[in-house]
């Protein structure tokens, strides 16, 4: 009989992340079943969430005295997230305002200098 080796999952940090806040959440008495369903072991989430508490994780660096994290830390994470996600596409919308406000001023400009080159006066120039 052979035994073959699976090689184990390469996850990304936010993947981890993600799975620590999940595990967090999750109710006691189901922390069990959610570790099972992900495949993942009770050591391995201990060390990601040691890791995500004293702000390694980014860095794969699993800290042998670690900090803890409560369920109302992992709430302010995940509010904290959705603000961020939500200011973000703020941002994305007045980049989007700004460029069509710049076209139309240069627009503006383009016509104001046809005009003065058909030699058409502003009304400045005409009472001057």
């Amino acid at each position: 009989m052979t035994v073959s080796r699976v090689s184990p999952r390469r996850l990304s940090a936010d993947d981890k992340r993600e799975h620590v806040l999940a595990y967090q959440a999750t109710p006691y008495g189901f922390k069990r079943d959610y570790l099972a369903d992900h495949r993942i072991s009770h050591n391995m989430m201990t060390k990601w969430k040691s890791a995500l508490a004293d702000g390694d994780l980014d860095h794969d660096v699993y800290p042998r005295h670690a900090g803890n994290m409560t369920r109302e830390e992992v709430a302010e994470i995940r509010r904290l997230r959705l603000q961020v996600a939500a200011l973000e596409e703020d941002r994305a919308r007045a980049e989007t305002e700004l460029e069509s406000y710049r076209r139309a001023t240069d627009a503006l400009g383009k016509a104001i200098d046809a005009m003065h080159s058909r030699g058409v006066a502003s009304a400045e120039d005409e009472s001057g």
